[in-house]
């Protein structure tokens, strides 16, 4: 195997870091980095430092020589936002490291990632310009939609697709959480205009889904059993993690309430809140839902806890409940939080939107219910309640089949063979020819019309000849037919 000099950028803090929080673009990051590092590639990752996961004022890292476990040693720069997009100190690290290639992972890197290739080539900074694979995560054009939605504003359109459309322009092989994204993402391609004669038949993008590392979690303290009210026969309903944009809230308050009423044991537990650089108005929203609404001493709502202490909830709850909105971010996407319960042996209640749910539900590895649809919703967790045989059977075909089709380097085998011959797509440096610059356009467009306006003349003619064989005499007649095959002779 040739070992290479891979240069990630990514989205801090990743899982092994003891920070505030962990966000699955950090995860998404680890998941990418790990599998390399295990395989033997030298790796030097820049982090963009999530704002709200680090406490406020901490400094910005930069260290050679960072260890995770015993033999993964590698290079991490932790870098705020106006140094992640310093591209002159981005190329500055380039240069020092010399890498093969070039990895974005996630959206925002990857688009930073794409600037940091062209002033590369602009630049002579390195003798070979790298090639770089862009990881999307997620459609990011559905995302902005649901943004758009729950803000009632559509001006931050222009910024997703402005970022997205230069990552399409300048990377050379891309990567997907689903099928689905992929498709949708060849549909852009072929709207920016990577769809040409050069690139015909071959592979842009590849299905990378959200995995879990190898190596399950542990069961260090008692969390919920015991405190607050909730007691050891109790049916607890976890939640874990950030209530986004495309969360249900609505939905799950209303099916909890009417099962609640139905079943006195069930309680609701939830680690996480709003995402303050994403998010900050549906966790408000279903926290004022359960201050105004019954049974809200059945629910316990602890916010974020720190990142160590999640696991164990895991092991103390009956069921991991994901709700989404039935909208195309939650179909094209993907769910690290039902990974993280596969992992923990968690018995999973998904709504089902995504192509996660669907394979879980196939596999029967857990258990889903209609999006939007509180009876649907009510009728499962009621199901599960009074049946603790079928949570716990789901639970162990659930982590059965995490470990076998979602670990971090069977997901990732895609760019391990891409990295080992890195290399630019078929069209790099060759001319766009979709788009025009302004007076090339209207030259074109001028030709376009003098066609047009041939194809009218020549109509008109016709249909000027033909009435006047219709309508003349017997020798005019005849002088038009000849007329016609004489000019037919000519052609």
């Amino acid at each position: 195997m040739n070992k290479k000099k891979i240069m990630i950028l990514g989205m801090s803090p990743m899982p092994f870091e003891n920070g505030i929080k962990v966000y699955g673009t950090g995860i998404r990051t680890w998941q990418f980095a790990m599998p390399l590092l295990e395989k033997g590639h030298k790796i030097c990752i820049v982090g963009y430092a999530i704002p709200s996961a680090y406490p406020p004022g901490s400094t910005v890292v930069r260290e050679k020589n960072c260890r995770v476990g015993r033999n993964n040693i590698f290079e991490y720069h932790i870098l705020g936002k106006k140094d992640f997009e310093d591209i002159s100190l981005l190329a500055s690290i380039a240069g020092d490291f010399k890498p093969d290639c070039l990895v974005g992972c996630t959206f925002y890197p990857s688009y930073i990632a794409a600037r940091l290739k062209g002033a590369l080539a602009d630049s002579g900074i390195m003798e070979k310009i790298p090639p770089l694979w862009a990881d999307l995560f997620g459609h990011v054009m559905a995302e902005a939609q649901a943004k758009a939605s729950i803000d009632g504003d559509d001006t931050p359109l222009f910024h997703y697709w402005n970022s997205e459309y230069n990552t399409l322009q300048a990377a050379d092989i891309f990567s997907c959480v689903s099928k689905r994204q992929e498709y949708a993402t060849v549909g852009e391609l072929g709207a920016t205009g990577r769809l040409n004669r050069h690139t015909a038949g071959y592979e842009f993008t590849h299905t990378i889904p959200c995995g879990l590392p190898e190596g399950g979690f542990k069961h260090e303290k008692t969390v919920i059993r015991g405190k607050q009210g909730i007691s050891k026969d109790d049916f607890v309903i976890l939640w874990s993690g950030g209530y986004n944009t495309w969360t249900d809230v609505d939905t799950l308050y209303q099916g909890l309430i009417a099962a609640m009423e139905k079943d006195a044991s069930i309680k609701f537990v939830s680690t996480g809140g709003e995402i303050p650089e994403q998010d900050i108005k549906t966790y408000p929203y279903f926290l004022s839902l359960i201050k105004s609404g019954r049974f809200k001493e059945r629910f316990l709502m602890k916010g974020w806890v720190p990142s160590r202490d999640v696991p164990d909830h895991y092991f103390e709850a009956d069921i991991g409940i994901n709700i989404d909105k039935n909208i195309y971010e939650v179909r094209l996407g993907s769910k690290n939080r039902i990974l993280d319960w596969f992992r923990a042996g968690l018995c999973v209640l998904s709504s089902d939107v995504c192509e996660l749910t669907e394979q879980m539900a196939i596999a029967g590895a857990g258990y889903v219910f209609r999006p939007g649809d509180q009876d649907d919703l009510v009728s499962k967790i009621l199901m599960l309640s009074t049946d603790r045989e079928k949570v716990r059977s789901a639970a162990d075909a659930g982590k059965r089949l995490g470990l076998k089709e979602f670990s971090f380097s069977h997901t990732t085998e895609p760019l391990h063979a891409w990295v080992e011959r890195p290399a630019m797509a078929p069209d790099y440096g060759e001319e766009k020819v979709l788009f025009f610059e302004k007076d090339k356009a209207l030259k074109n467009m001028e030709r376009v019309i003098a066609g047009y306006k041939e194809m009218i003349s020549e109509r008109d003619r016709r249909i000027n000849e033909f009435q006047a064989i219709v309508k003349g005499r017997f020798p005019y007649k005849l002088y038009n037919y000849f007329k016609i095959a004489g000019r037919k002779i000519k052609k």
